[in-house]
């Protein structure tokens, strides 16, 4: 089985060039991890400010490793200086998936 999280977190729209690097370095690491399929932050087209949160995992044990890593918790440290809120994150427990 594996897992999936998918959500939105919120910025002030005239933050978004100083978020920029932040999102780099947390995508650049949370993809070079042991278990992770697949790991996305991207700014909405539509909706200046919304960051799009998707997150693939093997399992548990490589969400808890992401989870407690240190480019995740600088990650977490940005979020007051540049205003990030409005999380919301959902998980999914995906037993089978295919290509379509």
């Amino acid at each position: 089985m594996t897992i999936i999280l998918a959500g939105t977190v919120r910025l002030p729209p005239e933050r978004l060039a100083d978020l920029r690097p932040h999102l780099r370095a947390q995508v650049e690491g949370s993809r070079a991890e042991p278990g992770c399929l697949d790991y996305a932050l991207t700014e909405d087209p539509l909706d200046p400010g919304l960051i799009r949160v998707y997150e693939h995992f093997v399992d548990e044990d490589a969400l808890a490793f992401h989870r407690a890593s240190p480019h995740m918790a600088a990650w977490r440290a940005c979020w007051p200086e540049l205003g990030l809120g409005e999380r919301r994150m959902s998980s999914f427990d995906v037993s089978a998936y295919r290509e379509i």
